[in-house]
């Protein structure tokens, strides 16, 4: 679930930021309120992607979070399209590796955070084990 909030917040910002470089003359009504909270929902719904009943192996979650990135970049174009935005090339290229680069980024922070709490876990039940030894 962080995962869904920080790619979201994170790609409405790079949105906004390559909005006022590539189109700085372009102007929103207010229906562009709506537009995070569209996005926050279908970045919700493509957690779906990573979702299984069992454990899965490297790869197998490898390829869902691809998928899930697949999903996020159809999601963005999209909601734009719908809303009338349409793109240069440039700007669609840059967007794309932009929200790719965001998604891998936040991937690779938390699994480094994962790591090391597991790695802080496992100290603690080596102490506790060699306490109940004595």
């Amino acid at each position: 679930m962080l995962v869904f909030f920080i790619v979201t917040a994170c790609v409405t910002i790079l949105s906004g930021i390559l909005g006022m470089v590539f189109m700085p003359d372009v102007r929103f009504g207010y229906e562009a309120f709506l537009s995070p909270p569209i996005f926050g929902f279908l970045s919700a719904l493509s957690g779906v992607a990573t979702k299984s009943r069992k454990e899965l192996s490297v790869g197998q979650m490898l390829f869902r979070e691809f998928l899930q990135l697949l999903l996020i970049e159809v999601m963005v174009f999209g909601v734009n399209y719908v809303f009338g935005t349409t793109f240069e090339w440039e700007l669609s290229v840059t967007l794309a590796i932009g929200i790719a680069i965001i998604f891998v980024v936040v991937y690779a922070v938390l699994w480094l955070n994962d790591q090391r709490s597991a790695m802080a876990f496992n100290a603690k039940l080596v102490e506790f084990q060699k306490n109940q030894e004595v």
